[in-house]
């Protein structure tokens, strides 16, 4: 039987930490691949795992993460595709979307977007003779409006359009792919105004239903958890005939 591999990104803090470390407890070897080195190796030797220098900007960064994991442990078998930020860091004030420089736009369409693009395009050729599943971190912002940060409200829909479209692409395949869209949590780049005990949930709250979705989630599955409620899937309109 071979080694049950996870593959997780944004993994040296907040909900990729937790998803690694339950992932890690249920006897997956995890490769913690982050840009923050000191933190990624602590948790790595913390449990068992290892580190790989990640920046899922760039697709070459990505690839040499999965190549390298690949030739250590194997192919994973689970991969959470979670680094994300904000716009701008955690308590500056709101920015006006004209006062949004070029680089700060390329900079969280890189992290939220294309670095899912990038894992996606990276795994899924070794993972599809395997068999696995991928689950990506959106947000319930994918489902509403985030006025103070469009950008990060948008990426998070496009990410629930591209998880959904993928899955339907690669309906019967052996990869399940899916997303969990998270209310608030505890992590370091939620803003102050959001940071209330009623609306905030522990990394490890969340991280439950990510290992779940990564065991027993359907492809396609986008699912929403808020604190201190059931987790619930919401349901997809079919583009051709306009019914959920």
């Amino acid at each position: 039987m071979r080694e049950l591999v996870g593959f997780v990104t944004g993994a040296a803090a907040g909900i990729g930490a937790a998803s690694a470390r339950q992932l890690a407890a249920k006897g997956v070897r995890v490769a913690v691949c982050d840009v923050n080195r000191a933190s990624g190796e602590a948790l790595a030797d913390e449990i068992g795992g290892a580190f790989y220098d990640c920046d899922v900007t760039s697709f070459e960064s990505v690839t040499a993460a999965v190549d390298r994991v690949e030739s250590d442990f194997g192919t994973p078998t689970y991969a959470h595709l979670n680094a994300g930020i904000m716009t701008v860091p955690t308590d500056d004030p709101f920015l006006a979307i004209e006062d949004v420089s070029l680089e700060q736009f390329g900079l969280i369409l890189g992290v939220n977007f294309a670095g899912v693009f990038h894992g996606m395009k990276a795994l899924l050729p070794t993972m599809k003779v395997n068999g696995g599943a991928i689950t990506t971190t959106a947000s319930i912002a994918a489902f509403g409006q985030l006025p103070v940060d469009p950008l990060y409200a948008a990426t998070k829909h496009a990410l629930v359009g591209f998880v959904r479209s993928i899955a339907a692409a690669n309906v019967g395949g052996s990869v399940r792919i899916n997303a969990i869209c998270p209310g608030v949590v505890d992590t370091a780049i939620v803003p102050g105004a959001f940071r209330s005990p009623e609306l905030m949930m522990s990394p490890d709250e969340l991280a439950e239903e990510v290992v779940d979705l990564l065991y027993y989630g359907a492809s396609g599955e986008i699912r929403a958890k808020l604190a201190g409620r059931e987790a619930f899937a919401v349901p997809a309109i079919d583009v051709m005939t306009g019914s959920a």
